[in-house]
């Protein structure tokens, strides 16, 4: 394979995941505003991440199911302040979640960016052996 085929690959990969990322977070929009939130559920509590690598966890029960919703300290300080956010449930995936918490957008920002940069610093540094095969690199 020439490193201009693996880095046009590269870039085709990357372009497909941040399209799928970004479906994603319109179906989390779509479900937001075609549904109503839910309300009969019990909250069982949450927990604090226990370091800077993993995150806060809430525990919700709905519909008889214990879920463990991951979030961020944003929706957690809501919590603790009393002011509980919305919650959507989608059925088609059984997936339990906060209003705009589905699937931000940032993800398929983050892999579209990282996919150009990449594929366009690869192709600055290999610019005279685009030609040559992957082995040379």
């Amino acid at each position: 394979m020439k490193i201009k085929t693996l880095f046009k690959t590269i870039f085709c990969a990357g372009l497909a995941l941040a399209l799928v990322l970004y479906l994603c977070h319109l179906y989390g929009n779509y479900i937001e505003k075609t549904q109503e939130p839910i309300t009969e559920y019990i909250y069982n509590g949450f927990e604090e991440k226990s370091n800077y690598k993993s995150s806060n966890t809430i525990l919700i029960t709905y519909k008889s199911k214990q879920y463990r919703l991951h979030t961020g300290d944003r929706i957690l300080n809501k919590i603790k302040s009393g002011d509980f956010p919305k919650l959507y449930y989608s059925s088609k995936t059984d997936y339990l979640f906060f209003e705009g918490d589905y699937l931000p957008v940032g993800y398929a920002q983050a892999t579209l960016l990282f996919t150009i940069i990449l594929s366009a610093i690869g192709t600055l540094i290999w610019r005279k052996e685009l030609d040559n095969d992957i082995r040379t690199m």
